[in-house]
């Protein structure tokens, strides 16, 4: 399931005369799943028809969850124990993508607005035509990175990075695709997820008897997945410094295993890389072989952390679960990782919801930090962040069910914002981060009224 996956069906009030269609296009796709042809052109078919009628009957984002906690605002606080500052907050609003300035009783007091449209006017001669969005409602935004002088850089999923002002203008955008996270090196650089083309990407790499044009094909919905997932290095200006495939380092480094797995679940999108942070020296020290200055890699559909080397990309280091489909691999001071495990239930046993997972790479030994009671417990099958803060507390975003909340270390809730994108669907919160009240400098978010 990719993170642009329908979050409920939506054909249930479709024209009765498009149902035998759909009927006979989906039955040929389950044979076209099996290899049987001429199915595998159904399947194609079904795969199409079943995008063009969403795209016509959509109401709101596809990615968007249920409706899940029916308050929106700033629920509950405590400002003895929660920590001092204000947290921004990235997503999918009732109107719009936008990055919101919260203060400690959850009012606005600052909005950046990604308009798509407004940063790529000349989408058409940027992007081939199956990629541009059809409309507001088809694209996403996911990473961020605030600057002290008012400005912020995120992706827009799958299309490009942007750099906007404090007033929502365009410094500059990289047209490369990029997703899910904007992470600031020691040199003041960023380390941003990419994507390499399946046209451009060695036969080698490809799954085994599937061209590139096969691997397009089964895309579909090329905003969701992408096969060659790449780290990108990029300048303060948006430059491309240098760039690596993580799927040729799996290769190369032989996990097979891995591979076939993955690639037997979701052949076009095996790796799904989520989060890049730079190794630190405590880390390093904790694992042989690896430097500070690494890159350390969340593979979402292996469940898979992973170490590539700064110079050349090559693998170093991996470990494969305990977590499942984890976001936001965080290095904590002293070497340790800190995971967003998701959990999303993909076998029989009872799964309570998301954890927050400390783990070890020295000793293997993983616990668990949240959640440590019922009170702090959340779920987010896809999509999550969480940040450690100063005063040891925790900011959770529980992305799909359209919250943030900070939780002590004994698992009391300081802080609970929540929104509502309508009546059925929550907001959508891609990352959450606390900052110190005075982080932009003096004035920088003034705008033009």
């Amino acid at each position: 399931m990719s993170e642009i996956s329908d979050a409920r069906d939506e054909e249930k009030g479709l024209p009765g005369r498009l149902f035998p269609l759909l009927a006979t296009l989906m039955a040929g796709g389950i044979l076209g799943a099996l290899g049987a042809q001429p199915f595998t052109m159904l399947a194609d078919g079904a795969k199409a028809s079943v995008m063009l009628v969403r795209e016509q009957f959509q109401e709101r984002p596809h990615i968007l969850g249920p409706l899940v906690y029916e308050d929106s605002g700033l629920v509950s606080s405590d400002k003895d124990a929660m920590e001092p500052g204000h947290t921004l907050v990235q997503g999918i609003f009732a109107d719009g993508k936008q990055v919101r300035l919260l203060d400690a009783e959850g009012q606005e007091l600052h909005r950046w607005t990604a308009d798509f449209f407004a940063i790529w006017p000349d989408a058409d001669e940027v992007f081939p035509a199956t990629q541009v969005p059809k409309s507001p409602l088809h694209y996403f935004i996911q990473g961020m990175e605030p600057l002290e002088d008012g400005s912020i850089i995120l992706n827009f999923g799958q299309l490009g990075a942007a750099r906007l002002d404090a007033c929502s203008n365009l410094v500059w955008r990289s047209d490369r695709p990029t997703h899910h996270s904007v992470t600031p090196t020691m040199d003041g650089n960023y380390w941003i997820p990419g994507v390499i083309a399946p046209e451009d990407t060695p036969e080698k790499y490809l799954p085994t008897g599937m061209s590139a044009a096969d691997i397009i094909a089964l895309s579909g919905d090329s905003m969701s997945k992408s096969y060659n997932n790449s780290a990108l290095l990029v300048d303060p200006q948006g430059n491309v410094l240098k760039e690596f495939s993580v799927v040729a380092a799996v290769y190369e480094a032989e996990l097979d295993h891995a591979l076939y797995a993955s690639l037997t679940d979701v052949p076009a999108d095996p790796v799904h890389l989520n989060d890049i942070e730079e190794v630190t020296p405590a880390l390093a020290a904790r694992i042989d072989g690896v430097e500070a200055g690494d890159i350390l890699v969340s593979l979402r559909e292996m469940h898979m952390l992973a170490i590539l080397d700064k110079d050349d990309g090559h693998l170093k280091w991996h470990q494969q679960g305990p977590w499942v489909r984890q976001h936001d691999p965080d290095i904590t001071p002293d070497g340790l990782i800190e995971i967003f495990d998701n959990r999303a239930q993909m076998v029989g046993r009872h799964v309570t919801g998301s954890r927050i997972l400390r783990f070890d790479p020295a000793t293997g030994e993983t616990t668990t930090v949240n959640p440590v009671g019922e009170a702090d417990r959340f779920n987010s099958f896809i999509v999550g962040t969480h940040q450690a803060l100063p005063n040891g507390n925790r900011l959770i975003a529980e992305s799909i069910a359209g919250r943030v909340f900070e939780v002590t270390p004994d698992g009391a809730i300081a802080w609970d914002y929540r929104q509502a994108y309508d009546d059925e669907a929550a907001a959508l919160f891609a990352d959450a981060r606390r900052i110190p009240a005075d982080y932009f400098a003096k004035e920088a978010l003034t705008c033009p009224s």
